[in-house]
């Protein structure tokens, strides 16, 4: 019954975690809106196997993820029609699953409360719910890699044929889902665990044929289909360009130096990294005992899921947050029982007094980053209830290090979630949906449908504003190139007023019009904030119409 209980409260805790925004959030530009526009384009061409973005081949990722995102819209979709939380589901499935089986791990791993604990955690780090929230790939193989770390977990604690299965599967899916990330994750662990501990008996059954067999069958298909079909391009693009190129070097300006993920820790980990110290202290100690019992072989097991795979995306020069993910299960694990420890034992008090004091100047700076945004970017009649949620969230995290450094661990660990819950619940939910400047696509789009209600995609021209959220509003068929005016094919042309080159493309306009014996109509403006690449924009739209319809 205590299992039960412990299920139920995980999957409504994970829940009031990524529900909140699913359908209020935008689109987010660059990545989420590239993939819901390549599953878009392939729910509506029939095409399953290649990937595109407009015109152009997307040979970066393999095709699993777009494939449960074009379920979803054949699901609950009409054709010509957008509806970003169908497409945002398989994420919120995907943390769900996660959590469970982190639970599931965790029973036989460190004991059911300490894996109630870890699930908790889990489930209100900030990394986590943002990928829950959103449709892209991570939350998919955080779901398939922590079916890998439980499986694993388990077989080192007596499991057997089910854990077997379970390993393979997820194995399949995660090639299906970002190629060989978890092929290298449990690769650098069982290396590991082979090295430190001198045996590997206990993964005798995962020599299952018939398990091993599905794996095979889950991913080889696919990949001599699309091998046939690129003619190879899909790989020499996926893992030369893209994954070869993060490898090498800083991609897509995305470059930081080794330790920037451990830096950002912190946040990523938020608000559950209130615990990371005193798991760290408890992971050491426990190894320097030299022990063999249940607790040291969880601690290595979790040890060798985390750091050398930590190493590896440290040295790489491409990051972004998300990287880490695959790896909070285990880290969580540890902060699990390290509060079941510290709930009778009154240990690590220096640790915990650090680890508060860093709570706290984390929790500054990701509340202040939230009242900037929303007083720069958002409404101004909707400031108080920000500053409620935002005061509220302050008040617990305050308490969860107040109380941590006094030992009253039941009580940390209880402000810690709730914190996480009101400030994701009142981030997703209210302050981010209501930033009016994110939403410059959008509102761009509702301008031209107000301008022509039977607008094209292929008539329009935006060799400014290149956003792909646009052309998941607008359609495949927008010109985001520079180049010259075709004002009868494109006669709707979108200009920022800030570009410099604002004026060589206005005067292409107007002597593209008169050739043509039309006249040029322009809109009102649109104001946003490009996040992407951090500055304002002002659009404006340069409309090709017969004279008798223009405006002074």
């Amino acid at each position: 019954p205590k299992r039960r209980w412990h299920c139920l409260i995980l999957i409504c805790l994970t829940l009031a975690m990524v529900l909140p925004g699913l359908t209020s959030l935008p689109v987010i530009d660059r990545d989420e809106a590239r993939y819901v526009q390549a599953s878009v384009q392939m729910a509506e061409s029939g095409d399953f196997l290649n990937i595109r973005f407009q015109d152009e081949a997307r040979n970066k990722k393999p095709a699993g993820a777009y494939w449960v995102q074009t379920a979803m819209i054949k699901a609950f979709s009409e054709p010509g029609m957008r509806k970003i939380w169908a497409q945002r589901l398989p994420s919120v499935f995907a943390a769900l699953i996660s959590i469970l089986l982190l639970y599931w791990g965790g029973l036989k791993l460190v004991g059911r409360d300490a894996a109630f604990i870890a699930g908790c955690l889990l489930a209100v780090s900030l990394i986590f719910v943002f990928e829950g929230h959103i449709a892209k790939t991570d939350a998919l193989l955080c779901a398939t890699t922590t079916a890998l770390f439980a499986s694993i977990a388990r077989l080192r604690n007596g499991g057997g044929r089910l854990e077997a299965w379970v390993f393979w599967i997820a194995l399949g899916f995660s090639i299906m889902i970002k190629g060989p990330i978890g092929l290298l994750l449990i690769g650098l662990t069982l290396i590991g665990l082979r090295i430190w501990e001198k045996e590997i008996r206990w993964a005798k059954p995962l020599f299952n044929f018939g398990a091993i067999f599905i794996f095979f069958l889950i991913w080889v298909p696919w990949v001599i289909a699309i091998y046939n079909a690129t003619d190879g391009a899909f790989f020499a693009e996926s893992l030369g360009k893209d994954l070869g190129g993060k490898v090498i070097s800083g991609q897509e300006n995305h470059g930081a130096p080794p330790g920037a993920h451990s830096l950002i820790l912190p946040l990523t980990l938020w608000p559950a990294s209130l615990f990371i110290l005193p798991a760290i202290v408890f992971a050491v100690q426990t190894i320097r005992k030299g022990q063999d019992g249940p607790i040291a072989r969880a601690i290595r097991l979790c040890i060798l899921w985390t750091i050398p795979f930590w190493i590896v995306i440290e040295l790489m020069p491409t990051k972004l947050p998300h990287y880490g993910l695959p790896v909070l299960p285990a880290l969580c694990i540890l902060m699990g029982a390290t509060l079941i420890g510290m709930r009778h034992l009154d240990e690590f008090v220096i640790s915990r007094s650090l680890n508060a004091v860093f709570f706290l100047l984390a929790s500054a700076g990701l509340l202040g980053a939230l009242y900037y945004v929303q007083t720069q970017y958002g409404q101004s009649d909707g400031h108080m209830i920000s500053y409620v949620i935002l005061g509220v969230s302050g008040g617990l995290a305050l308490l969860a290090s107040v109380t941590l450094i006094f030992g009253k661990i039941r009580t940390s660990f209880l402000s810690c979630l709730l914190c996480g819950l009101v400030l994701s619940g009142g981030s997703y939910g209210y302050i981010l949906p209501e930033l009016e400047s994110f939403r410059t696509s959008e509102k761009l789009t509702a301008l031209l449908h107000q301008l022509d209600p039977k607008i094209n995609s292929s008539q329009i021209h935006s060799p400014h504003y290149t956003e792909p959220s646009l052309v998941y509003h607008i359609g495949k068929d927008i010109n985001l190139k520079s180049g010259e005016l075709d004002v009868l094919k494109t006669p709707f042309l979108i200009l920022d007023s800030r570009q410099d080159s604002i004026l060589l493309d206005s005067q292409q306009m107007a002597a593209a019009v008169k050739y043509h014996d039309l006249c040029l109509k322009t809109s009102k403006s649109v104001k946003g904030f490009n996040y992407s690449k951090g500055e304002e924009v002002s659009l404006i739209v340069l409309q090709a119409v017969p004279c008798q319809e223009s405006a002074p």
